[in-house]
């Protein structure tokens, strides 16, 4: 009997020590069972919160690029591309109808990426979080396929890291440059080493101004003019654009990006972006009788100027109080319709807009980008853009 009693009772003491040891596990599974479900609702909310689409697409017969503008229409930020899935389906020169997966190639820095991957051209007002992609900010993509296009219609699907997709209906512009709208209207690409025109930003008479080189360097790749500036009348030797006819309007929200470099700030004076004067100036008053809305150094200036006008005698004058750089320094003008503005950005400083003495919204603007100095020494234009997003 005594016997029985101990046996029960050992047989009791070892199931309760089981159990002490067990809590240990069966806490940790709770608390991991916690945690998954907790990982799991952050995924869902940032799954619902992730809204892609794509609302232009470049292509051409005979080209392996396919560009596109990337938006981001959700509340999540979008910021790991290495993660993305970019796929294409065209029909190809040589393997006819395929489907092609495109690795990230990260920021084109001026160039087409490699056959086989795609790239960040640009994002569009990139102020809040530079080199993410936040809600209602556009990134401009450049893709390279393996093959040619034999046909314009190409579809693209994009999927974000958190596998939110979107795909295209086929292509919509019959153009390869990595623009943000169909109805684009010029590029300048160096091409030779020759003088040359590019699209339909041309100097005065259909030639570059100037002599001009190549330059490559870990800041892209630029047109570089080593002349100095003259004092005759439409920029003679001046290293400069302007488009052929005044395309670009208040009302379509007319774009210009562009980066420059002067070595020698001695002398140095430039333009950069739109006006009604149909001509390069070399001129201190750049934007007298004219209507204009553009970045201004004149030749004693130490900082940037912001110069408009809607047309009168006399140009307007804000100094950006941003001093004048002999490095690469990135200029953007743009037009913002519904908030009837002109608009300025120096590299990443703080954006500047000014509503009075603007050009009229039909007013017809052409583009520009003028660089003169007067000392012998280099001065450089990056590639850049410029669009409107309607036409005439």
């Amino acid at each position: 009997m005594g016997l029985s009693v101990a046996i029960a009772g050992g047989i009791v003491m070892v199931t309760i020590m089981l159990v002490f040891l067990s809590i240990p596990n069966v806490v940790n599974t709770i608390f991991s069972i916690g945690e998954v479900s907790s990982k799991s609702s952050q995924i869902e909310d940032s799954v619902s919160k992730t809204k892609i689409s794509i609302k232009e697409m470049y292509t051409r017969i005979g080209s392996p690029l396919v560009n596109f503008t990337l938006n981001n229409e959700g509340s999540t930020t979008l910021w790991d591309f290495n993660n993305f899935n970019v796929l294409v389906e065209y029909t190809g020169a040589i393997s006819g109808q395929k489907t092609e997966e495109l690795s990230y190639n990260g920021e084109c820095l001026g160039a087409v990426p490699p056959a086989g991957q795609w790239c960040i051209q640009s994002i569009l007002n990139d102020v809040a979080d530079p080199k993410l992609l936040n809600f209602g900010e556009n990134a401009y993509i450049r893709t390279r396929l393996s093959e040619n296009l034999a046909s314009l219609t190409a579809i693209v699907t994009v999927a974000t890291d958190n596998g939110v997709t979107f795909t295209t209906g086929g292509s919509q512009c019959g153009i390869d440059l990595p623009l943000p709208s169909c109805k684009k209207h010029g590029y300048f690409y160096p091409i030779s080493t020759t003088l040359q025109c590019g699209g339909l930003l041309c100097g005065g008479g259909g030639t570059l101004i100037g002599t001009e080189f190549f330059l490559v360097d870990p800041d892209g790749e630029r047109m570089e003019s080593r002349t100095t500036f003259a004092t005759g009348a439409g920029g003679a030797n001046d290293a400069g654009f302007i488009s052929a006819t005044g395309l670009f309007r208040h009302q379509w929200d007319a774009y210009l990006d562009t980066r420059i470099q002067v070595l020698n700030t001695t002398g140095n004076r430039y333009q950069i972006g739109f006006t009604t004067d149909s001509t390069l100036d070399n001129i201190e008053t750049p934007c007298n009788g004219d209507s204009c809305a553009t970045i201004v150094v004149r030749s004693t200036d130490a900082t940037y100027q912001y110069i408009v006008n809607d047309g009168d005698v006399t140009q307007d004058v804000t100094d950006s109080g941003i001093t004048e750089s002999t490095g690469v320094v990135r200029m953007q003008v743009w037009f913002e319709s519904a908030n009837s503005r002109a608009c300025f950005q120096i590299d990443s400083n703080a954006i500047t807009c000014q509503t009075t003495e603007i050009p009229a919204s039909a007013t017809n603007l052409f583009a520009v980008v003028l660089i003169e100095n007067s000392v012998v020494n280099r001065q450089s234009i990056e590639w850049y853009y410029i669009y409107a997003t309607e036409t005439k």
